[in-house]
């Protein structure tokens, strides 16, 4: 009995593992998916380091075994950037992929990653050799981690991975149609010249990681040194995948297992609403519509006519509007209730909500799924075009153009997915279909985070394509070969079919001749 108590008493100690968290990304929406991870690794005993611009304890209260560098600077670094690129935006928030692929979003990331590592107590990590840790977690242009602390490495991406992600594991990723580029404007009903344009897109996007991968080599070699590897080489120290999506959503590409779906992984268990807002959903007598552009798309930077569309379509309605807004807006209809921030999760699964007008955020649209919601989408930036496309894919909601959007194509909008069923009956078989899983999404994140730790790694998954050259994968060798020989073939077949005819004509004529 005494030995029984002694292992229950070491069993947390001998499974608990020292992890690394990097995450510089600053935008809430990201953080508050890796967040969750790691709250709950630091619950289950694991003692974690994380580097993030969104700490989750406060200094004066820290958790025993979580310690956070805070980098919250990165957030002024993104804003300083937002306001240069300002003419850059249409409408005040609109940015085209053209922009987020550009030299100027790239060397914006670069510079806060070379800021990070530059930052003292992040200089300090990285540079005392005594530290060691049973596994890092992190994501994009951080790979040098691996490098300096020579651990198990999961890679985790809070929306969407890049193709180039799922190359690094040995997926199939690359195809303009099948699998698209999230970052693109435009995915169905497209002409030939239409699909020459969004290959051509592709195309540019393939170009620009490679131009950051060069930049970042550059980076790296002039801080650590000129025999620093490659970021190409470094991306072989990656052992996982997480992706925060469902398969589902990336038209179910096939995928080694060490690429794993934990879509909706952000989700927290619903709270109960703040009175003031209970009482007003509670009151509203024909429901009401919830209105938000999300944490990236700052809405005070809105243009005057965009701003005035939204106001006169929401005055039009029967319906109440909550509206989330980064500042105070004259001339509000008395049916408009604008707050800086709304309790979003937990507001979605009122019964009196009828809609959810968005920007197409993955977090925003994972919850409207979860609450069974119908939307209107009105795709900003980023991956929000994609998302959007999804909505009309799956018959959950509607796409509108924040470029040419005024007040009667947003009134024909909500009313479109309001008066037909079909949208709200969608999306709630969809929420079905995503959560029939033996695992939650947590559940699922944190089983292949243990395994990894527990087999001081998985490569042992690793596909045979991972890492391999184009030229390689598509057996370029061979193809080139056996062109080759079929045309030197041809090319025979000619010259004797060449000589045969000559000699027989050559012959005719003697014949005739004599």
């Amino acid at each position: 009995m005494k030995c029984l108590v002694f292992l229950v008493i070491i069993l947390p100690v001998v499974f608990s593992a020292r992890i690394l968290g990097l995450f510089p990304i600053p935008s809430v929406s990201h953080q508050v998916v890796f967040r969750k991870l790691t709250l709950e690794l630091a619950r289950r005993g694991h003692e974690l380091v994380i580097i993030t611009p969104n700490p989750a304890f406060p200094k004066d209260r820290p958790k025993d075994n979580v310690t956070e560098i805070d980098i919250s600077f990165a957030y002024d670094n993104l804003r300083k950037s937002f306001k240069d690129g300002a003419n850059l935006m249409k409408r005040g928030v609109v940015l085209g992929p053209e922009v987020l692929i550009g030299d100027q979003s790239t060397k914006t990331m670069l510079d806060l990653f070379i800021d990070i590592l530059e930052y003292p107590e992040v200089k300090k990590l990285t540079t005392d050799n005594t530290q060691h840790f049973d596994l890092i977690i992190l994501e994009a242009y951080t790979l040098i981690i691996t490098e300096i602390f020579k651990a198990p490495t999961i890679w985790i991406s809070s929306l969407h991975a890049y193709a180039e992600s799922y190359e690094v594991m040995g997926a199939v990723a690359r195809h303009p149609m099948l699998y698209p580029f999230v970052f693109r404007e435009n995915f169905a009903d497209l002409s030939v010249l239409d699909k020459i344009r969004e290959i051509k897109l592709e195309y540019d996007f393939y170009k620009s990681t490679k131009r950051t991968e060069a930049l970042e080599d550059e980076a790296l070699k002039e801080h650590f040194g000129p025999d620093t590897p490659n970021v190409s080489e470094l991306k072989k120290n990656i052992d996982l995948l997480l992706v925060n999506s469902n398969p589902l959503y990336c038209n179910n590409r096939p995928v080694p297992p060490n690429v794993v779906y934990v879509g909706a992984l952000h989700l927290e268990p619903l709270k109960e609403l703040p009175k003031d807002l209970k009482t007003y959903l509670d009151d509203s007598k024909n429901g009401v519509i919830y209105v938000s552009l999300g944490t990236n798309v700052m809405t005070a930077l809105m243009d005057k006519e965009l701003v005035n569309a939204f106001l006169t379509a929401f005055k039009a309605l029967p319906y109440d509007i909550l509206w989330k807004f980064d500042t105070d807006l004259e001339n509000v209809p008395e049916n408009v209730k604008i707050q800086k921030w709304f309790p979003q999760r937990d507001l979605l699964v009122h019964p009196k909500i009828k809609l959810f007008v968005t920007q197409g955020g993955l977090q925003s649209t994972d919850e409207a799924i979860d609450a069974g919601v119908p939307l209107v989408g009105i795709p900003m930036l980023g991956d929000q075009y994609y998302n959007v496309h999804k909505y009309t894919e799956h018959g959950i909601g509607v796409r509108l153009d924040a470029l040419t959007l005024d007040a009667k194509s947003l009134l024909d909008g909500i009313n479109t997915v309001l008066n037909d069923d079909s949208y709200r009956h969608n999306i709630r078989q969809l929420k079905v279909l995503m959560n029939d899983y033996p695992q939650t999404p947590l559940e699922r994140a944190v089983w292949w985070t243990e395994y990894v730790i527990r087999h001081r790694g998985a490569k042992h998954f690793r596909s045979p394509a991972a890492n391999m050259p184009w030229s390689e994968y598509l057996m370029a060798d061979v193809v080139i070969t056996v062109i080759c020989f079929v045309v030197l073939g041809v090319v025979a077949l000619y010259l004797v079919v060449r000589s045969v005819v000559s000699a027989i004509f050559g012959m005719n004529f003697k014949v005739k001749r004599s």
